[in-house]
């Protein structure tokens, strides 16, 4: 039995290297969306945004703030202007992402303990820029607000500046971020959309090789072949095995080489990973299996699932929570095993989670390739009873 469930899955193997298009998804999709897909986001944090400052004070003090602004990582000063008007037209023209208006008096009402607000405008239609922009601005104008407060209290009260500065803020707030400490926008969106390559790569190229015996692309053939006239269970489990195993090296060189590659987070662990990857790919060959078995033609599979691409990586739960989708969402996520793959990746490799961890998630995992098991085993067997000349290709 074993060595006929070897040889189906050699000769599935074999397969995925003769049709230009199962070697398209099955083996240069995989490794050209993992060098194309981080690229983009190879500088990884938002820096250098053109920006502009309007100052209405024209003061020490105006100048100090377009100073400090102009030193900020985030952001690039690309002009001072002393109209708002100007500034306005300047972003309409996308010559500038945003702009803070220092207000008239700025100086003197701060130095008459007066309260000062200073405006700050993004583009919202970035919303990348608009939190680089409003962070980088607001932590200079409330470091000279802050420089300025502590000199008043240490002249004032005669205290030294250690003093005024406690005195100034006496319960200090420090942000630590974990797991992502750089705020990179490619740590946090490219680990998840591996998941979701390999998910798709695998359910189209598993589409695309043929379900059923009598529509396989290859049936003409080798219809009269001992490997495709083998028992249900032999040829499921064996096509099952080939996928299984080329798929296991997928993940292997994502956390070996992709990982280390692009600098992504990288703390799983080998047991937490192994668990995860015989889950993962159990439930999506399974789930490929069955949708298989459903199209007889592998061009529909393929044109539904790449029209599907964009809805179930939007399903998936990382680009927005899934408690605030509406609850016929989530209910239609519950099929796909992305929904808790990813988490699960996420949790493994980039927060350090051990079996425990992620466990919910792998027993969802579990519950979905069972389920795809037996369904897949069930047509595959109905599917066995259509004519052999039937749903050419």
């Amino acid at each position: 039995m074993i060595k006929r469930l070897l040889k189906v899955a050699f000769a599935e193997w074999k397969l995925m290297y003769t049709d230009p298009a199962a070697v398209l998804l099955l083996v240069v999709a995989g490794v050209l969306y993992a060098f194309y897909y981080p690229t983009p986001y190879i500088n990884q944090t938002v820096s250098k945004v053109p920006v502009a400052v309007v100052d209405l004070d024209n003061t020490a003090m105006s100048r100090e703030l377009t100073r400090m602004a102009t030193a900020a990582q985030q952001i690039e000063v690309k002009a001072v202007y002393a109209d708002r008007r100007q500034a306005e037209e300047s972003m309409s023209r996308d010559e500038i992402y945003g702009f803070m208006v220092i207000p008239e008096d700025m100086e003197k009402n701060i130095r008459n303990h007066e309260q000062v607000s200073v405006n700050i405008f993004t583009h919202g239609a970035y919303v990348m820029l608009h939190g680089a922009i409003g962070t980088a601005f607001s932590t200079c104008a409330l470091t000279l607000g802050a420089t300025n407060k502590v000199k008043q209290i240490a002249l004032g009260k005669q205290v030294p500046s250690a003093k005024a500065i406690a005195m100034r803020d006496p319960i200090p707030i420090s942000i630590q971020t974990l797991y992502n400490s750089s705020g990179s926008y490619s740590n946090y969106v490219v680990p998840s959309v591996l998941v979701v390559i390999l998910q798709q790569s695998l359910i189209i190229g598993i589409c695309v090789l043929g379900g059923s015996r009598a529509h396989r692309r290859f049936r003409k053939k080798f219809r009269d072949s001992p490997v495709e006239n083998e028992s249900v269970l032999c040829r499921y489990f064996g096509r099952s095995l080939a996928y299984f195993l080329h798929y296991c090296s997928f993940i292997l060189f994502y956390h070996c080489i992709v990982y280390n590659l692009f600098d992504f987070p990288r703390r799983g662990e080998v047991l937490p990973m192994v668990v995860f990857s015989i889950v993962f790919l159990a439930s999506t060959i399974n789930l490929g299996m069955v949708v298989s078995q459903v199209f007889l033609r592998r061009e529909s599979s393929m044109q539904l699932f790449l029209y599907l691409s964009i809805p179930i990586l939007f399903l998936a739960n990382f680009s927005w929570p899934s408690y605030l989708m509406p609850h016929w969402m989530t209910a239609l996520s519950y099929i796909l095993p992305s929904t808790f793959a990813v988490p699960a990746w996420l949790s493994i490799e980039q927060m350090g989670g051990d079996i425990y961890d992620v466990a919910p998630k792998l027993y969802q995992l579990a519950i979905q390739g069972i389920v795809y098991l037996a369904l897949g085993l069930l047509l595959t067997h109905a599917r066995d009873k259509a004519k052999i000349d039937a749903g050419d290709m």
